[in-house]
């Protein structure tokens, strides 16, 4: 059982900006070699949000950095399910302006794609969707893609992942950038 507490206005230095940083980190899902795993028979209520150990990637694989306009990012947590079968799904929503060659292909490689992502909110908290059972996914887009109608419009891709998960968790390990030299093929 974890043990209650009071759980009183807890904003560090009076911290508590929204949104997401300008950057979303991802990869293919199969190019993780080991996911952070919940914790286990955390005993307080800070420890059973916080995911252990670290997310690591297949020999020579990364996560990639992808741009998003600021106050585009939104990471929403939703429950869902019924009275003793609650879950969440989590949502990732950005905006990335223009329709250069590049988002284009990343559109076409990840549409039906399982992959992972590493988002990091205005405080820098950060949180994966995907674990080693279910990936993040793209779910649509939606604010469309295009150009706009006017001058005046945005043009560029709206995108939304998705990934399902029992709880909700942080993450407080490092994001892999550089190829990994890892154990996985």
């Amino acid at each position: 059982m974890i043990d209650f507490t009071t759980i009183d206005k807890n904003l560090p230095n009076g911290d508590n900006m929204g949104s997401l940083t300008q950057m979303v980190y991802f990869a293919y899902w199969a190019d993780v070699d080991t996911f952070p795993i919940p914790p286990v028979a955390p005993t307080t209520l800070e420890l059973a949000s916080v995911l252990t150990g670290e997310l690591v990637m297949k020999a020579g694989k990364r996560l990639w950095e992808l741009y998003l306009t600021d106050d585009t990012g939104e990471y929403k947590m939703e429950l869902v399910g019924e009275i003793d079968g609650h879950s969440f799904v989590n949502h990732l929503s950005l905006f990335h302006p223009g329709l250069q060659k590049k988002i284009l292909g990343f559109m076409r490689a990840a549409k039906n794609e399982n992959l992972v992502f590493v988002v990091v909110d205005s405080d820098g908290q950060k949180y994966i969707m995907g674990d080693a059972l279910r990936p993040a996914v793209l779910a649509g887009s939606p604010d469309g893609a295009g150009t706009g109608k006017t001058t005046a419009a945005r043009k560029g891709v709206s995108m939304e992942f998705t990934y399902k998960t029992n709880n909700l968790f942080v993450y407080t390990g490092t994001i892999p950038l550089t190829g990994a030299s890892g154990s996985g093929a």
